[in-house]
């Protein structure tokens, strides 16, 4: 009994493996740029990504000094593998029209979880209809990429011009995803429930 409730423990954790938010975080300084022409957030600016394994996204998030009056919008979009076609089919979308004020991440969900393939390569991108107060930014230019291990963050983007991957600066974004079990995991799931109706019908006979 103890070996099989351990089989399917083991395999509840293997499932919720990629469980959370995750930053879409370069591993460079997030410095703050103060509001500007830089912006960019009416072209929109983004993160463009590849998908290690397959997973469920439920949503996404901002990190921002967000004043009471604004509001800001996520969309995840396909790509292609050059980044040259950032604006792809849109795959999910949500509007957060009061951010809790500070710097701090604020999150939202898509009108329906979004199924993230492994191997595909998606753009996530925030939009607003003004400047920011203040804008968190991250100084990368893609260069190296970056393993996150159940993605890899490859640029940052604005717009949906071919050259943005140009850019030299990402937002702070992050991704809420909802893990995906993996045959090998279901797989194990089954043993032990396999293992624990067995038991039970020895103990009934």
């Amino acid at each position: 009994m103890r070996k099989y409730f351990a089989l399917a423990t083991l395999g509840l954790a293997a499932s919720q493996a990629y469980a959370g938010l995750l930053p879409l975080d370069p591993g460079v300084p997030l410095n703050l740029f103060t509001t500007n022409a830089n912006d960019g957030y009416s072209a929109g600016r983004g993160v463009w990504f590849q998908a290690n394994s397959s997973f469920t996204l439920n949503g996404a998030g901002f990190y921002n000094s967000f004043a009471g009056t604004e509001s800001f919008t996520e969309t995840l979009y396909s790509a292609d593998s050059s980044g040259a076609a950032l604006h792809g089919s849109v795959l999910g979308s949500f509007t957060n029209s009061s951010p809790t004020p500070g710097a701090l991440y604020n999150n939202g969900t898509f009108g329906s979880a979004v199924n993230v393939v492994a191997g595909n390569y998606y753009y996530l991108e925030v939009t607003s209809n003004s400047d920011f107060v203040s804008n968190y930014f991250y100084d990368w230019n893609g260069t190296p990429s970056v393993n996150l291990g159940v993605v890899t963050i490859l640029d940052g983007g604005q717009g949906g011009d071919p050259g943005a991957l140009g850019n030299t600066v990402a937002p702070a974004l992050l991704l809420d995803i909802q893990p995906v079990p993996e045959p090998a995991t279901l797989a194990v799931l089954g043993i032990g429930a396999i293992g624990m109706v067995r038991r039970r019908r020895r103990k009934a006979v």
